[in-house]
């Protein structure tokens, strides 16, 4: 499946946080790198995320969350 909008469209720096915020009104958290590559077409790849921000978590902190630190699974976040 193609994420994103249709041909001509250019995700800039302001969308992407828009669709992450999105996201986050709805599931009242930020989302997984997994959560996003399934999420259907209405927002940009992580891929396209990563190239705009130069990473996944730089992304997250333009849109206002803290970031998992790699690796860290994510049972351990909602421990505390």
């Amino acid at each position: 499946m193609r994420t994103g909008p249709r041909t001509g469209f250019r995700w800039t720096p302001d969308t992407i946080v828009y669709a992450i915020t999105l996201w986050a009104r709805k599931h009242s958290r930020p989302p997984f790198t997994s959560e996003w590559d399934q999420a259907g077409e209405n927002h940009p790849s992580r891929q396209t995320v990563a190239r705009v921000f130069g990473s996944w978590n730089e992304a997250m902190v333009a849109a206002g969350f803290d970031p998992r630190p790699r690796g860290r699974p994510r049972r351990a976040l909602a421990d505390g």
